[in-house]
């Protein structure tokens, strides 16, 4: 059999795969056909020469940033660097990037970095060959290569494609030049799924349950009555199981009723790609979990980091849990969703029965609010617990994962849905104390030379009240002299609990319970 060789993509087709209406190159001293090994974020904390071929994402920076030149001259052997901004704005820096021999590539919209790290690595990952492939005719479209899919389609209604799964996230969207998408088609794009207000129930009903291309009027507000902008859609099954939706951007130039039927065919066609890209999907959720892994045991934690798209520091990890048995699996499913939807840069592991998330601990919400909305999400028909651990570098995952798992022990036995390990810090303590006594069965703690079968309540509610007898009494229900009867035979046993030093011992056995 020939071996295929592989080939790295260019600039062009990666900025392609993209699409142009969210990147801009403001200057290519070598060219745009210079091939892409991946994407780098880069890393002030752990500067070196860039990767050869790399194309670096200047995550946290812009044109007015104190020395982004020299920043940008010492990565001197990538294929390019992207840079939150616009063209204009990135002008002033061409002469150095143009001495550095890389291309600067301008980001003006709000698509989030994560999102391009995956485009850039699909892009990598898939190589020239399968890049290509959307220009050939449908049967050379890679099985299950959505995108190379979509281009193809799109090249021969001449009109842009997208597809998105049953609860309206976007799957994939063609990038064919000299096509240009509508604003709702960039919003889409931007946030990987179809806005509340256009993504109609009863849509989504008549689409998954006829085999017909309709068309469609989704009164944007953006459209003006002298023109409207049609869409095509027709629903993508595998037998009786829907899978998903593909629209077409038809605009006012409707398709005549043999595109249509057309459409229909294509509709058909994607059922086989959607049922290989889920499976690529999953064997992707399983590497990136070996990665979260790696990164949660210490093993070189900043590669795994890296290869995620997520920072070097700033982390933290969640640690989420259900309090029904046997529904880990689905719970990492509903997570992964939840980060994807609101596009959160986080990636997560099934370990046990809790899922492990990492993800950065800068943003426009807090760690806490972004814990208590997803309890307040998933926990609608099922009760979780969600627990934050410390905020660290790449470095220290284990250690902010070890307070996850305090917290989420907390909360267990708090009853509570959400917390951080700062709120909880004096129970996880506690609970470290008692993991430690239970691990060391020759600790004095656990003999201590007295009988409290019949004390334990009362010491423990009379030392929890700082001595005061009526109010520990009033605690267990009993009359103050009965409280004081029962402290005089603890002190007759040989308990000086005038010490501080007993008082405490005796609290900790009475409380950790080893």
């Amino acid at each position: 059999m020939e071996q295929v060789e592989y080939l790295e993509p260019s600039l062009a087709q990666v900025i392609e795969r993209i699409g142009v209406d969210f990147v801009r190159v403001v200057t290519a001293p070598r060219g745009t056909d210079v091939p892409v090994a991946g994407p780098v974020i880069y890393d002030s904390v752990v500067e070196g020469p860039a990767q050869p071929g790399a194309l670096v994402l200047l995550v946290g920076y812009t044109p007015e940033t104190p020395g982004i030149e020299r920043l940008i001259k010492g990565l001197a052997g990538a294929a390019a660097v992207v840079l939150r901004s616009d063209a204009e704005r990135a002008a002033p820096l061409v002469a150095a990037a143009d001495e550095a021999e890389v291309a600067l590539i301008a980001l003006p919209g709000v698509m989030s970095w994560s999102h391009l790290h995956t485009l850039v690595e699909d892009a990598a990952l898939l190589g020239d060959s399968q890049l290509s492939a959307s220009g050939l005719d449908l049967g050379s479209v890679p099985i299950g290569d959505l995108n190379a899919l979509v281009n193809a389609i799109a090249e021969t209604i001449d009109r842009p494609v997208g597809i998105v799964d049953t609860q309206w996230r976007l799957l994939a969207y063609s990038a064919v030049p000299g096509q240009v998408n509508d604003q709702l088609q960039r919003e889409v794009i931007l946030t990987k799924g179809v806005p509340a207000g256009s993504a109609h129930r009863q849509t989504w009903r008549l689409l998954l349950t006829t085999n017909r291309a309709l068309r469609f009027y989704t009164g944007e507000p953006y459209d003006t009555p002298e023109r409207r902008i049609w869409r095509i859609a027709a629903g993508i099954r595998s037998g009786p199981e829907p899978l998903g939706m593909m629209w077409i951007l038809e605009g006012d130039d409707q398709l005549s009723p043999d595109r249509l039927v057309l459409v229909e065919e294509f509709a058909r066609l994607a059922g086989a790609h959607l049922l290989r890209a889920r499976t690529a999907r999953s064997a992707d959720r399983e590497r990136r979990g070996d990665l979260v892994g790696q990164a949660l045991d210490g093993r070189d934690p900043r590669t795994a980091c890296q290869r995620l798209g997520l920072p070097a520091t700033d982390l933290a990890v969640l640690a989420i849990a259900d309090a029904r048995p046997d529904a880990a699996e689905h719970l990492l499913d509903s997570v992964a969703t939840y980060f994807d939807v609101y596009r959160h840069s986080a990636a997560c592991v099934l370990r046990g029965e809790t899922v492990y998330c990492l993800l950065p601990a800068a943003g426009p919400r807090t760690l806490r609010e972004t814990a208590a909305d997803l309890a307040q999400r998933l926990g609608l028909r099922r009760r979780i617990a969600v627990a934050v651990g410390s905020r660290v570098t790449a470095d220290a995952l284990a250690t902010s994962r070890r307070h996850a798992d305090l917290v989420l022990a907390a909360l267990r036995a708090s009853g509570e849905s959400v917390g951080t390990i700062d709120e909880v810090r004096p129970q996880a303590t506690l609970i470290e104390l008692a993991e430690l006594i239970n691990d060391h069965p020759d600790l004095l703690l656990h003999s201590l030379p007295l009988d409290l079968t019949d004390t334990a309540d009362s010491a423990l509610a009379w030392i929890e009240a700082h001595g005061d007898v009526r109010a520990a009494a009033a605690r267990l229900g009993v009359h103050p002299n009965t409280l004081r009867y029962r402290i005089r035979r603890l002190t007759a046993a040989g308990l000086d609990l005038n010490d501080p030093a007993t008082r405490l011992t005796l609290w900790l056995r009475l409380t950790l319970k080893p």
